[in-house]
């Protein structure tokens, strides 16, 4: 017999997954970041990217759906 989900459950994990995309899209960032050649991480790179953390931990910018963060992580690794 299947199982009969409640839909505000199904919304409460989704908010949860969407929560953990959102803390690893920060975390890709900051490897990113640390990565790069110090000569190429300014002063002006660094406030950039911290008030774009600032902006997306707080809800002012659009964040990435399961599939672009996919797409971007396997960029990233040369995958």
């Amino acid at each position: 017999m299947s199982e009969v989900m409640d839909p505000y459950v199904i919304l409460q994990r989704i908010e949860q997954m969407e929560k953990e995309l959102e803390e690893l899209k920060i975390t890709v960032l900051k490897m990113v970041a640390e990565n790069l050649p110090e000569e190429e991480v300014d002063e002006e790179t660094l406030k950039a990217l911290e008030k774009d953390l600032r902006d997306m931990m707080e809800g002012r910018v659009k964040t990435l759906s399961g599939d672009e963060f996919i797409e971007l992580l396997s960029k990233e690794t040369g995958d």
